[in-house]
């Protein structure tokens, strides 16, 4: 039962994560800062951080 859960959850197609259009976002970080982001989109820097992370396009570089 959750896992059919989590499947409807995923395949929802408004495309949101933290309540943010995610064409927009990926549209608008290829040049904002992730300060300009969280302004932008009315999220807290570590949420930019952790939708960032999500989507594979974290900042940090490894060493």
């Amino acid at each position: 039962m959750r896992t059919a859960h989590q499947g409807r959850r995923l395949a929802r197609s408004d495309m949101n994560l933290f309540g943010v259009n995610l064409h927009q976002f990926i549209e608008k970080e290829a040049v904002l800062s992730n300060f300009e982001l969280a302004q932008e989109f009315g999220l807290a820097l570590k949420d930019v951080r952790n939708l960032k992370k999500q989507m594979g396009r974290d900042s940090i570089s490894p060493s």
